[in-house]
């Protein structure tokens, strides 16, 4: 695979505030990236920076081998071959779907342009709405017509702004699946920014976790979820716990018992003795009912398959989640139960700072 982005340690600020801080990743041909983290992290500005939107203030940005911008160069966006879909679609309302595919194909001819634009509709499932107009689509439809009017001028990078948060929880369900498969058929380099978890897992080749205008986190995306290499990563790529803990002559002691470890980037022994933050993932413990057990279960969610239920513990007041997937619940919220490890894995603890 071919180096088609390379980011070089680039910042940006507004005013006194940096937004994007010495940040450094890279995409190749063909791939996937999904850039993960909560509102306010700079994931747009990032894709405003790539895009050529906005000028940055160190580093340098490489598309295809050649400088787009760097601290004393800019090159605008139209020099750039980079297509964007935002929020909001930004379809033309006074224009069919055929049009609005067509409008960036300027420097084609009219024959060119229609072959383009029918080999786009078939590749997002669009043929049989070619002649309505934005107005007369569903959501769904929209985003299709965004993504192929993007697609149509080949450009080199597909950049996606948050492209789904206009739609329901079901149309972006069946969107995510639609999504993979248009950007697998059309080949083209793809970056999508979304602070959607289930988004971010469901589309990419690799994952970013972004916090605080930093790359914390850049892997294929069962490797973060296995192994997040800090607190802030944990929380945004599970629906997970913390508790306290204390290491002590090589064993894991918490309220909830006495486990086995494993640290991230460091040897057990680097770590040291003394108190650390001990990630508790759903998958971690089951739950057995106990009149007389250490939590209380404060909430169940039913999610078809299984459902997640939270507990607290009565002597010392933190939460947990669980997920509970048998086939008959003998227990309801305000009942008492105890956790049981459901496994020999050992846990993953962070070093106090």
């Amino acid at each position: 695979m071919s180096l088609v982005l390379n980011c070089k340690k680039i910042s940006k600020y507004f005013g006194k505030y940096q937004v994007i801080k010495n940040l450094d990743f890279q995409l190749f041909s063909g791939q996937i990236l999904s850039i993960l983290g909560t509102s306010g992290c700079g994931k747009t500005t990032l894709l405003r920076l790539i895009s050529g939107l906005e000028e940055l203030d160190k580093g340098e940005i490489v598309i295809n081998s050649k400088t787009m911008s760097s601290s004393g160069f800019h090159s605008p966006p139209d020099k750039r071959n980079i297509g964007m879909v935002f929020q909001n679609y930004s379809l033309f309302p006074h224009m069919n779907v055929f049009n609005n595919i067509a409008f960036g194909l300027k420097n084609f001819n009219k024959k060119d342009k229609e072959n383009r634009v029918k080999e786009v509709l078939e590749i997002t499932r669009l043929e049989e709405f070619v002649n309505r107009y934005p107005q007369e689509l569903s959501g769904g439809q929209q985003q299709r017509v965004a993504l192929a009017r993007t697609l149509a001028p080949k450009p080199t990078i597909m950049l996606l702004d948050e492209p789904f948060s206009n739609l329901d929880a079901f149309t972006r369900t069946a969107m995510l699946a639609d999504l993979q498969k248009i950007i697998r058929d059309s080949k083209i380099s793809t970056i999508l920014v979304t602070h959607d978890r289930e988004e971010a897992f469901a589309t990419s080749d690799y994952l970013a976790v972004m916090v605080n205008g930093g790359i914390v986190q850049f892997d294929k995306p069962d490797v973060v979820v296995r192994s997040p290499i800090n607190i802030d990563v944990a929380t945004l790529v599970l629906n997970c716990g913390f508790l306290e803990g204390i290491i002590n002559n090589g064993v894991l002691n918490t309220t909830i018992g006495n486990f086995s470890f494993k640290t991230l980037g460091l040897n057990n022994t680097e770590i040291g003795d003394g108190k650390v933050d001990v990630l508790i993932k759903p998958e971690d413990f089951n739950l057995a009912y106990d009149p007389n057990g250490n939590f209380k279960v404060i909430s169940i969610e039913f999610r078809g398959m299984y459902s997640m239920v939270q507990v607290q513990s009565i002597n010392h007041g933190f939460l947990l989640k669980f997920i509970y997937n048998q086939k008959e619940q003998l227990w309801n919220i305000g009942s008492n139960v105890n956790l049981i490890k459901s496994n020999t894995d050992p846990l993953i603890v962070y070093r106090r700072i």
